[in-house]
């Protein structure tokens, strides 16, 4: 009774957490998320939020949040996954975006899976008021190595092609602007965990315009987890986007390096 109580008010304070962010950065890796606790069947929820504050001779605030809810069933697997992040020097932001994202993952064969997906996002410090999208993909285990000498070594290689409209809205000149495109999304993704509670992963993806192939995004993200104590995660994770035909007079590219904890609720 207890169990069943709890798992409801996680779902419930996951989805309002989530619901709340309108969404960030131009391209979000989904890769990182998507075999979190794969081989568990039912509902899965993850939560995390930090709060910083300095005052006096620096003055400074910065506010965090993440969650997500996880469906893994037989067959089909969904999960909905949402961030937020919004810092201030004084009465001067410096940082305000946010994403959420919703997968659903049908296994059509032993490598293979169809997915089709939504998502919503917002970043302010690139003019983005708003991006939505609704995409589908097959993607593909190109490499799945186990280490002879240890089981829990393992190597992924996945591949991914898909098909996604995107809607965007800028702030220009004192107005906004809108774009529609059809793009191409596609990735190449490796996962590396070099032992069971240590795992190494990257991804790129590449997502052209079909009516401009000069209007393209690249992304590429490396990221490092570890356990520091049960349920606890330590993660470490570096991020560069370009964008080469960019809307609003802002540069072509963004560069994070980001560190933090991940607290698991099963």
């Amino acid at each position: 009774m207890f169990k069943n109580s709890f798992l409801k008010t996680s779902f419930i304070l996951t989805l309002i957490l989530i619901l709340q962010t309108n969404s960030a950065s131009a391209q979000i890796n989904t890769e990182k998320y998507r075999k979190y606790n794969s081989d568990e069947t039912g509902f899965l929820f993850n939560l995390a939020t930090t709060f910083s504050l300095k005052a006096g001779n620096t003055e400074y605030s910065a506010y965090t949040g993440s969650g997500r809810v996880d469906y893994n069933g037989k067959k089909f697997d969904a999960f909905i996954v949402g961030n937020f992040e919004f810092k201030n020097t004084g009465e001067t932001k410096v940082e305000n975006d946010g994403f959420v994202h919703l997968r659903g993952i049908t296994h059509v064969a032993k490598r293979t899976t169809w997915e089709i997906f939504l998502q919503k996002q917002y970043d302010e410090f690139i003019d983005l008021n708003s991006r939505d999208l609704a995409g589908t993909g097959i993607k593909y285990r190109l490499l799945e190595s186990v280490s002879k000498k240890d089981s829990t070594n393992t190597v992924d290689i996945n591949v991914s092609t898909g098909l996604m409209y995107e809607t965007e809205n800028y702030n220009l000149d004192g107005g906004t602007i809108d774009q529609f495109h059809w793009r191409n999304t596609s990735f190449v993704s490796i996962d590396w965990l070099i032992k069971s509670k240590l795992n190494l992963t990257s991804v790129i993806y590449y997502q052209p315009a079909f009516d401009d192939f000069n209007d393209f995004r690249i992304a590429a993200e490396g990221g490092l987890e570890f356990a520091i104590a049960k349920s606890v995660n330590f993660i470490f994770a570096i991020t560069y986007r370009y964008n080469n035909k960019p809307v609003t007079n802002v540069k072509i590219f963004d560069l994070s390096i980001q560190n933090g904890i991940r607290i698991e609720i099963k």
